[in-house]
């Protein structure tokens, strides 16, 4: 029997973007350290989107495409042509004004109806083409690994779990099953019921069908236990301390001014808290204190919306490999969430920065509505400082509490390099998580023995 237990077993990751060689996708970030250790020749990948032409991080990739759904060859026409356009927004040129008019308001509708709902998801299903299947039995992968994430990611793995006979490993980094395709009311409210009924039975069933389940954290996995009453190991994005330790500090302002740093994707909900951040640093400059933000955005920031801040600049991501060195840099890193009406849609979701700002050994202001996920794990491990209502004077006072409190600085960072050991080292994770995966493939191995089919 030991001879047929694999110390690494063979693992086909069903995920939508691909893990690349290098990006700074959080989800690439997380599957790289996750499977850090695993030998290449063992892992491939079924993506659909996402690929940056570089030599992958897994051995092989299979990408999905028109024999892979059902209407294959018209979902990947409307995904190139209109339905690209509407996802973008992009304009469609009329013969004139009156003919945009009308082009403009069937795309809308067409959007609001195919593209919002998600019912293009219900129409073009997946399938299992013959290549498909013919390069998942050239590899004969002992476990799926799963994440969710839509519709089709949710249906894949149950249909190759039961085509192929193997388990599935279901790790979930967010709530999708409670966000995807969520549409409001007022966009069309049968087709959004039908679509998110969908969603509902297809993450049950992928649930049901997982013979590991992790979670991102221990909000969702409290919130998953009584969803579908299953348990959840808790498993969290990780990263090597000594890579922090053993780097130098990096510094963008005058040796007289206080750096706030932050740092991540600034979309829709985040970047007005932008605007915030730099009222608070007028504040503090005003005050007499000399401090300057600096922003790494990993998406590009709309200039409008940007070009007119005082006091925070707007700077490229450093790579992974050079982002210690900038938050070692920082005086104080700056965590902003959300404020707005989708606050509680993240309540079961933590931040994939909060682990390298606990690294940093600098202290963090987490700028949020208590709801998150990220303003609760903050406030019930003091790792941060939280502001949980926003108001610039507010910010700007916590900023100057830290300024001016040695021991409040050096307690927050003492209780983050705490916190970051406790969850976050990348060595306990990844063992953590290659034990569990070998403890499901010993299982499917002994359920396979002769003595266990004649029982």
């Amino acid at each position: 029997m030991n001879e047929t237990i694999k110390e690494y077993p063979k693992v086909l990751i069903v995920a939508l973007g691909r893990i690349n060689a290098a990006d700074t996708a959080n989800n690439g970030l997380l599957l790289r350290n996750l499977f850090g250790n695993w030998p290449k020749e063992n892992l491939v990948q079924i993506y659909s989107s996402g690929d940056n032409a570089d030599t992958g991080f897994f051995s092989h990739y299979y990408q999905l495409g028109p024999k892979d759904r059902r209407l294959g060859a018209q979902f990947y026409r409307l995904k190139s042509g209109a339905l690209a356009q509407m996802e973008s927004g992009a304009e469609v040129l009329g013969n004139s004004a009156i003919r945009r008019g009308k082009i403009s308001t069937i795309k809308s509708v067409l959007k609001r109806l195919i593209v919002e709902t998600g019912f293009y998801e219900l129409i073009f299903r997946p399938r299992l083409s013959a290549g498909m299947v013919d390069w998942v039995n050239e590899f004969k992968p002992d476990i799926i690994f799963s994440q969710g994430y839509n519709l089709t990611f949710a249906w894949l793995p149950v249909m190759l779990s039961k085509r192929f006979n193997i388990p599935i490993a279901y790790y979930p980094t967010d709530d999708w099953p409670n966000t995807e395709y969520r549409s409001g009311p007022q966009n069309l409210p049968v087709i959004s019921t039908f679509v998110n009924r969908s969603v509902d039975k297809a993450s049950r069933d992928l649930v049901e069908a997982s013979s590991v389940r992790l979670s991102f954290n221990r909000y969702m996995q409290k919130e998953y236990l009584l969803r579908y009453a299953s348990e959840f190991k808790v498993l969290m994005h990780g990263d090597d301390p000594q890579r922090f330790s053993a780097t130098a500090s990096m510094r963008m302002v005058g040796p007289d001014e206080v750096w706030i740093v932050t740092t991540g994707v600034f979309n829709r909900n985040r970047l007005p808290l932008l605007k915030d951040l730099d009222a608070a640093c007028e504040i503090l400059n005003k005050q007499g204190i000399k401090v300057r933000a600096t922003v790494f955005s990993v998406n590009e920031l709309i200039k409008g919306e940007t070009n007119h801040f005082r006091y925070v600049e707007i700077a490229s991501c450093p790579d992974h490999k050079s982002m210690p060195a900038v938050l070692k840099g920082a005086d104080i890193l700056f965590l902003p969430e959300r404020f707005d009406e989708t606050s509680p849609g993240i309540r079961l979701s933590v931040s994939s920065k909060a682990h390298l700002f606990m690294f940093s050994g600098k202290p963090t202001v987490v700028y949020s509505d208590p709801v998150t996920g990220i303003a609760r794990y903050a406030t019930e491990d003091s790792w941060a400082m939280v502001v949980s209502k926003r108001d610039i004077n507010e910010l700007a006072n916590a900023f100057k509490h830290l300024i001016t409190d040695d021991s409040c600085r050096q307690r927050l960072a003492d209780k983050a390099a705490q916190v970051a050991v406790r969850y976050h080292d990348i060595v306990s994770n990844q063992l953590l998580f290659q034990n569990i995966i070998r403890r499901c493939n010993n299982e499917k191995v002994e359920d396979n023995t002769p003595s266990a089919r004649e029982s």
